[in-house]
């Protein structure tokens, strides 16, 4: 017996139970090879795929043409275009904020220029009650003398042909200084101080002033002392010297800077320098020498000194 349709086949016991089934018992000596054991066929009817319903074509999904992709991400993601007041809003904030940028910049400009202008206010009153209140004067400096040493043999070296000698000059410069203020003291500091000599340009000698107080209408006489070593002069430089020493006009420059302080009553004002630049001749070289001209020009940055 055949059977037909389409099923499983499922071995089993012999005494299952099913729709159909079919037992063939045969002897052992038959040649069937099914004949030997026992085997019972079970046929089931397959069951049809359940149909599902169609959806609307509208819902159906469609693949995108070729070339082209898809992409597909949360909702939450999606960044959308903000609406137009908020660009105006933007725009009206930015504007704000450049201004207020230009506003704070001209405000400190405006705070610095009225500070620099109260400072130059105030300073200017200040030197006004200073020259009306003690009416300063500028103390005048006068070179009295100038002892040479150390350059005796400059005559004979020049006449010679010998290689050029070093010299050890030394200068010994009295100076005057006289303080016409009759409320104002001048406080000379040491430290800072600078005085030299110099010949044709050429520094011969440096030094240093003393340090002392002068009150006021007052004239102080000191000495500053400067030396030098190892002062070679060339063959022309000391042509000129032993020609100037024959006509018994040697020329010198003597220059001085110090540091000064005015005492303004119980009020001492801050360290200024004075520089005072003298030019002096000498009828000879020698500690003995005297002066035959002298000049002496004051430079000094107090405003409202008068000359």
């Amino acid at each position: 017996m055949v059977p037909h349709g389409h099923g499983r086949v499922h071995p089993a016991a012999a005494t299952s139970s099913s729709d159909f089934s079919g037992e063939m018992n045969q002897s052992t000596a038959s040649s069937d090879p099914s004949s030997s054991p026992l085997y019972s066929f079970h046929f089931e009817k397959s069951v049809p795929p359940t149909s599902q319903p169609l959806l609307p074509e509208a819902q159906r999904y469609q693949p995108p043409p070729a070339g082209t992709y898809v992409v597909q991400m949360p909702k939450d993601k999606v960044f959308r275009v903000p609406p137009l007041e908020n660009a105006r809003l933007f725009e009206h904030y930015t504007r704000r904020a450049k201004r207020r940028g230009r506003c704070s910049c001209v405000r400190v400009c405006s705070w610095l220029l009225l500070t620099l202008v109260a400072l130059a206010v105030a300073l200017a009153v200040f030197a006004a009650v200073i020259y009306v209140v003690f009416k300063p004067r500028q103390p005048t400096y006068t070179l009295q003398s100038l002892a040479v040493s150390g350059l005796g043999g400059i005559v004979g070296n020049a006449s010679s042909s010998s290689a050029p000698v070093a010299f050890a000059p030394e200068f010994d410069a009295t100076v005057r200084a006289d303080n016409p203020n009759g409320k104002i003291g001048v406080h000379y500091e040491g430290d800072g101080s600078h005085v030299a000599v110099s010949y044709s340009g050429v520094r011969l000698a440096d030094g240093a002033w003393p340090a002392f107080y002068q009150g006021p209408r007052n004239v102080t006489v000191l000495v500053a002392t400067v030396k030098g070593s190892g002062i070679r002069f060339s063959d022309r430089l000391l042509e000129e010297i032993a020609a100037a020493g024959r006509l018994r006009s040697v020329p010198f420059d003597v220059d001085i800077t110090v540091p000064v302080r005015l005492q303004l009553g119980e009020v001492r004002t801050w360290a200024v320098p004075v520089r005072v630049r003298c030019t002096v001749a000498v009828d000879r070289l020698a500690a003995d020498a005297k002066v035959v001209s002298k000049s002496c020009g004051v430079k000094v940055r107090f405003l409202f000194w008068k000359d």
